[in-house]
């Protein structure tokens, strides 16, 4: 019985500290998953000396719960299930406030082994990890991203709401369950942990997912202060006209239900509203004049943003302590990549913005930067181009210069001290074209079509149930370059493979080929879904009847709702200067048109049917 109950305690590995101080508060911020949901992350917004965990086992169901004393949980009670891994649920709450004690609740699979799971303390972050798995110091979360994010959070776990969440019951735990925490408390193996030190045989690396549960917006000034748990992450921003709009996409992140698409007034003629893009990814839209003057700015541990007016940020407090660097580097890691990396003494309030030709990244509660000493380290030639500009009161802007095709990734460590900004200047991308017509161009009679298979690559478009848009917009592209073809037509496609191509390279192409026509090809998707149907967009005037012969033919052979022609300021058909269309061959996010858009029958119909209407435009039918 003695072995048996052995068996059953966890390892606990925590940090010593110096002497233990009853009145000290430990508190949680924020708690994040890696890509295996094996890894427990528990962020913290101040020091202490002492972290106190008692650990104890439970059944009916098979559970352990952890309390952590002296600990205050900053957001509310959380719960989250989980698909694929030895734990089925993860719960974290407030369990009592005299005394302060947080309670974390793990309910695990019948083959879970409580001996794998390891607990960790690293500064005054906890670690649960189970199984083999390992941390570095260098453990960065994107925070930034010039590509679209390809995990999604909410495909593999669920939150449930604070009133389901009974976590903070007394529990009467069983007595096998009392011998086991009898044990733990006498348990005298603690060993002292480093970042480097937290190692665990396995190769594959896990790496923090971003997600996010945004829950409040206040309005300060002129700018806007989006709060939330967890961790954000910020795609790529976009502006569209008509009026002017930035747009910012937040990957894996949920939008609570009393702020979704909820307008705040910013100024006179100036708005902010928060909504559900996709139920993995929240958009936020700023109407205003001034686009170009806003920038997000980080929180010390990534629970909030300020999307703030450069204009409006003078003189507010964004910080209440400040920071020192404590190394820094720039270097050339190949011929296309250089890596720019900070590490400050304590957490850092950032921001970062990518202009045309210059990325900036304000370093706000900065101070003592010596600005020359800097310069000279620098060993890349690109970022040796690099300035800095002092900010007042303190905090430096780092100016760095970038070419046209340059892509960066901006992560920060999870212990907020940590920034790596990696600059990848591209290659002319290489766009892959089905064979042409062997008929020679210079005879005008023939006609060149450009196809354009949305999305592709690291760009998944919209996405349910593991089925990427991608996927079914190049499988109909192809279709429809055959039908063409056998008509005489010489067709070129943007791509014919899973390959990113950027919106930029799309028209490039259809522009150096001269194409007579240009047709891009997508799924449309919706947050609920209801959404079903067909849809033909055109933007220029030149390419309104080219639009209204295939949203013809189009909508004659689908049996789908006729959501109509629409004039549309997409990118690819704005800046194309031959007729341009785009056409949505159905809703992905709608479970009965998703089963139909993947069989053969609905893509071959979609693809013929398009290929009619481009024939009858050209004179060819």
């Amino acid at each position: 019985m003695g072995k048996k109950l052995v068996t059953l305690i966890i390892i606990f590995i925590i940090g010593l500290f110096h002497c233990a101080c009853a009145e000290e508060i430990l508190k949680i911020n924020s708690i994040n998953f890696d890509n295996s949901d094996n890894v427990i992350f528990l962020t913290t917004t101040n020091s202490v000396q002492t972290i106190d965990v008692k650990s104890m086992k439970l059944s009916n169901p098979d559970r352990i719960s952890f309390d952590i004393n002296n600990a205050i949980l900053v957001h509310p009670s959380k719960s989250w299930t989980f698909k694929h891994s030895g734990m089925k649920q993860v719960k974290i709450a407030q369990f009592s406030t005299n005394p302060n004690i947080v309670r974390i609740v793990i309910t695990y699979n019948e083959n879970f082994n409580v001996n794998k799971l390891k607990l960790y303390r690293v500064d005054n972050n906890l670690l649960f990890i189970y199984g083999k798995n390992s941390i570095s110091q260098n453990y960065f979360s994107s925070a930034y991203n010039d590509e679209k994010a390809t995990e999604n959070y909410y495909e593999y776990t669920t939150i449930i709401p604070d009133e389901k969440n009974n976590i903070t019951k007394q529990e009467t735990p069983s007595a096998e369950a009392l011998l086991i925490q009898q044990a733990f408390n006498n348990a005298s193996e603690l060993i002292k942990k480093d970042y480097k030190n937290i190692v665990i045989e396995d190769e594959r690396q896990p790496k923090l997912k971003s997600k996010f549960y945004a829950n409040k917006i206040d309005v300060k000034r002129g700018n806007a202060l989006i709060r939330g748990v967890g961790e954000i992450s910020i795609e790529k921003p976009f502006v569209v006209t008509n009026p002017s709009r930035l747009v910012f996409d937040l990957p894996n992140t949920y939008v609570a239900p009393q702020i979704r698409n909820k307008e705040y007034v910013l100024s006179d003629n100036e708005t902010i509203k928060i909504g559900q893009n996709e139920p993995t990814k929240a958009r936020i839209v700023v109407t205003s004049n001034d686009v170009n003057k806003y920038r997000p700015v980080y929180s010390y541990d990534r629970q909030s943003i300020f999307l703030a007016h450069d204009d409006r940020i003078l003189g507010l407090k964004l910080y209440d302590k400040t920071t020192s660097i404590y190394t820094y580097s720039a270097k050339r890691i190949n011929d296309s990549t250089d890596v720019l990396q900070f590490m400050f003494t304590e957490p850092i309030i950032h921001s970062i913005n990518k202009l045309y030709d210059t990325v900036e990244v304000n370093l706000y509660n900065l101070t003592g930067f010596d600005h020359e000493a800097y310069k000279k380290s620098l060993s890349s030639e690109v970022l040796s181009k690099l300035r800095t500009e002092q900010l007042q009161p303190n905090g430096i802007k780092v100016i760095i210069p970038i070419k046209k095709n340059t892509n960066i990734n901006y992560e920060e460590g999870f212990d907020n001290k940590h920034l790596k900004l990696t600059i990848g200047t591209n290659k002319e991308t290489e766009i892959y074209q089905a064979k042409p017509s062997t008929i020679l161009r210079r005879n005008q009679n023939i006609k060149t079509v450009v196809i354009d298979a949305g999305h592709g690559g690291s760009d998944v478009g919209a996405t349910r149930e593991g089925i990427y848009e991608k996927d079914i917009t190049l499988d109909i592209s192809r279709r429809l370059a055959e039908v063409l073809k056998k008509k005489g037509v010489n067709v070129l496609m943007v791509r014919n493979t899973d390959k990113t191509v950027s919106l930029e390279e799309r028209v490039e192409f259809s522009e150096k080929n001269k194409a007579d026509v240009f047709v891009s090809i997508h799924v449309n998707s919706s947050v609920t879904p209801e959404g079903n149907g067909l849809e033909t967009h055109y933007y220029t005037e030149q390419s309104h009847n080219f639009a209204q012969m295939v949203h013809r033919e189009f909508t004659s052979a689908i049996k789908a709702k006729d959501r109509g022609l629409f004039k549309s300021k997409f990118y690819v058909i704005n800046h194309t200067t031959c007729p341009s269309i785009l056409v949505e061959t159905g809703f992905i996010s709608n479970p009965e048109e998703r089963e139909s858009l993947l069989t053969t029958q609905r893509k071959q119909k979609t693809a013929e049917s398009i290929g009619k209407g481009i024939l009858k435009y050209l004179g060819k039918e």
